[in-house]
């Protein structure tokens, strides 16, 4: 498998760095998914899609429990990728881990799992 063709992103508040392993794709989201980082979360995953192609990856993991808050536009980001690959034919798999503590993260993400749940599922730890 190659290397990524995509780097990390940090900005004052909002971090997002990838990771290749084996033939998961992970990705650790950190600090605060507000309205500033709306457009970079958005930008990256589009990145992102084209990397699941490349790379022929079979899942995407976005680790989210370093998130304190997420608002709807950063949803918005991640239902465009899930569209964007179920819209190429892509069967890739994309698992969210939460934190168990937070329970605001799940309950975010729940309608990402309903409205893909042959592709979309969500992992508390």
């Amino acid at each position: 498998m190659s290397s990524l063709c995509v780097d990390s992103v940090v900005t004052e508040s909002f971090g997002i760095e990838p990771a290749l392993r084996d033939n998961t794709l992970s990705v650790r989201l950190t600090g605060m998914g507000d309205m500033a980082a709306a457009a970079p979360l958005s930008t990256y995953v589009k990145s992102l899609q084209g990397e699941v192609t490349r790379l022929s990856v079979g899942t995407v993991e976005f680790d989210v429990r370093g998130l304190s808050f997420m608002n709807s536009s950063c949803l918005k980001a991640f239902i465009g990728f899930i569209l964007g690959l179920v819209g190429q034919g892509r069967r890739c798999r994309i698992r969210f881990v939460t934190d168990a503590r937070l329970s605001w993260q799940r309950r975010s993400l729940t309608p990402l799992d309903r409205m893909c749940p042959e592709l979309v599922s969500i992992a508390d730890t």
